[in-house]
Order: structure tokens, then sequence, then C-alpha cells
């Protein structure tokens, strides 16, 4: 997860670097760069304490540096370091570029809104590849079955894919992903900013943030899910042997018409809102009110995992949602939310209606330290 994590964070930074750079990819600070300039003064030290032997030519180079004395002093360069630097001459307050290839060709300015739907994207993509499918498929068959995590593991395993079978449904739920990013960031990007340019609080804009990222993201998820649950509730069973995202988005369309697709949209919002803003709200309170962004990297982490896990609270409304998606794959008239909780409490308690909390809880903390630590991270 660290490596992924470095992996995802270098390229997230060198983007938004390369997005905002005012001049070219490749600017530094002047200040930075002066540090490997000759001052003309110390040029003029060397050349009066010469030998006499070499009076001659350390007359022509003062009589060089008086003529060109309303020159400024980031004029004098290195041992031939002025191949590679161009020195602004006209203003203190400007850059020094380093002059390459590269350098020439600068990115222009890019829409944030464009930017933040690319970053999102990968983020989220990124998340999902690098385990977050394998979760779902877990999480989801543990809800709709269930049985206990291992089991689940073990029979969605047994299958001829073997290992692999944890990360069906990759083609689909990448695109998925892609979108689901894209849209909470962006979603969740400007409500942070509009929040905090109102006078909002960090906390309060971060909890903001979260809703409106995951309402945003509902519209999306809720289709995705149901076929997602489908094609785990009935792998293997007669008749769903060649079930395909495309197949199951079919059948139900042509049972359900357009709507069956958005059943469980209720649920769903709920649950996405509840979710990014309880991981917006607790990352963001334990970095500033429990000061563990002072750790660096670590402290960021730590704060996405509490986070992550923090947000499990509703844990019952994912689970109404997939018994509801699950009913309405098998061709099952569905429930209302409450007949949900009431029917799941007769059957085992409360206990029912936190199922697949384990393997939900690790996704939560792997998808926050994605989209919520990494533009923390970035500044967004």
């Amino acid at each position: 997860m660290a490596r992924m994590f470095q992996f995802a964070v270098v390229a997230l930074v060198l983007l938004h670097s390369a997005a905002n750079a005012s001049m070219n990819p490749l600017s530094v600070s002047r200040t930075a760069m002066l540090k490997s300039i000759r001052p003309a003064s110390h040029v003029n030290n060397l050349s009066s304490s010469s030998s006499s032997s070499s009076l001659s030519l350390s007359s022509s180079s003062q009589s060089y540096m008086h003529s060109s004395a309303a020159a400024p002093v980031d004029e004098w360069y290195e041992d031939g370091r002025d191949e590679c630097i161009q020195a602004a001459n006209y203003d203190h307050e400007k850059e020094v570029q380093l002059c390459s290839v590269a350098a020439a060709s600068s990115m222009g300015g890019m829409n944030p809104v464009v930017k933040n739907l690319a970053r999102g994207a990968f983020l989220r993509v990124a998340s999902d590849i690098s385990g977050g499918t394998a979760l779902e498929n877990i999480k989801c068959r543990v809800t709709a079955t269930g049985e206990g995590p291992f089991q689940s593991i073990r029979d969605i395993t047994s299958g001829p894919g073997g290992f692999l079978n944890l990360w069906s449904g990759t083609p689909s739920r990448t695109i998925e992903g892609a979108l689901l990013g894209a849209v909470f960031l962006v979603g969740s990007a400007a409500t942070k900013n509009q929040a905090l340019a109102m006078g909002a609080g960090k906390n309060m804009a971060a909890l903001a943030g979260g809703v409106v990222g995951g309402v945003a993201q509902a519209v999306i998820m809720t289709p995705a899910g149901m076929v997602f649950t489908s094609l785990n509730v009935n792998k293997g069973k007669p008749g769903y042997e060649n079930d395909t995202a495309v197949t199951v988005a079919q059948r139900i369309m042509d049972e359900k018409g357009i709507k069956g697709m958005f059943v469980g949209g209720g649920p769903m919002a709920v649950r996405q809102a509840s979710n990014w803003a309880s991981r917006g709200l607790f990352t963001e309170l334990c970095r500033t009110n429990l000061r563990l962004s002072r750790f660096g990297l670590i402290g960021e982490i730590g704060s996405g995992v509490i986070g992550g896990l923090g947000s499990c609270w509703n844990t019952p409304i994912e689970t109404v949602r997939v018994l509801m998606q699950r009913d309405v794959s098998m061709g099952i008239p569905p429930k209302t939310f409450g007949e949900y909780i009431d029917y799941e409490m007769q059957e085992g308690g409360v206990q029912c209606l936190f199922r697949g909390i384990s393997p939900r809880a690790v996704q939560a903390v792997w998808q926050t330290v994605f989209m919520v630590v990494v533009p923390n991270l970035l500044g967004l």
C-alpha cells in the first residue's frame, strides 16, 4: 500500500506542478539559482589580487566589467552555466529559468475543473486496481449471502480464474471508478473552496465537500452498483453462467425499465453523502485538531486511516442498499428501507445490519487515503 501510495503522490504532484507552472515546468526560484551565480564583486576581487604577470588580463577583465557596470549581477555565471541558465535581467522579482528543450515546451494554463477531473479519475482507478475491486467483491458477497469474509474469499477464488476472480468486473469498474473519482473530486474541491471563501472553518468545509461529492457519486454508483451486485449474487447459478455487465443491465431494463437501474438510489445517496462527509470530517479533525499533520506523510496517512474507519458507522445503510439491489437482480420485488431494517433485526439483531463491516472498513481506509489524503497533500 505504501509503495502504491507513494507512486500516486509523486504522479499527482508532478501533474499539479506542471499544470500550475506560470512559465514552464522546469521553472525554479530565483533565490535558489542565484547561489550558483558569481557576484561581480567577487570577480573584481579575484582580478585585483592576481599577480603582476597577469596584469594585462586583469585590466582587460576589469575594463570589461566597468563597461558592463549597468548590467545586473545575475548576468555573471559560473563554469559555463550560462549555457543552461537564463537569468532574468529586467526585474529582480522575475524567475531564473532552466533553458532546455523540455522547458521550451511549457504547459499552458489548464482549466481547474479539467485538472480535477483527471486527478480524481486517476486516483480512484489507482485505488480500485490496487485492491479496491477485490475488497468490493468480498464485501458484496458477505453482505448478500451472510458468509464470513474468509468463506467468501474461498468461494470467489474456487472458480476457474482462481485468485484473479477477486478482480472480476475490473473493466467495467475501471470505467465506473474513473467517472466516480472525477465527479467526486470536482464536486468536493469546488465545495470546499467555496465554503472556505464564505468564512467556514476547515472542518465544516471538509464536511460540506464530502456531502456534495458523495451525492454526485450516487448518480453513477446506483446503476453501477446494481450491475455489480447482480454479478456477485448470481455468480455460478444455473442460467447466469454467461452474465456480463451488459447482459445484466439489459435484463434489468427489460424487466423494470430504466428506473430499475436506479432502485436503491435513496440509500445509495445517503450512504455516499454520509460516507465522504464522515471521511473528510474525521480526517480533517485528525489533521488539524489532533495535529497529526505535524508528523508529515505518516500523520496524513494515519488521519486517513482514522477517517476511513470512522465512516463505517453507516454500514446498515450499505446493508440495505445491497439487499435491495440483490432482490431486484433476482427478480424479487424490493422492500422499503424500513422493511429491510425490521427484517434484518428479526433475523439476527443489530449485528446483521453490520454484515461485511470488516472488508468494508479496509476498503474505506483504502479509498480515503487515495481520495482524501492525496488531495489534501495537493492542497485541493
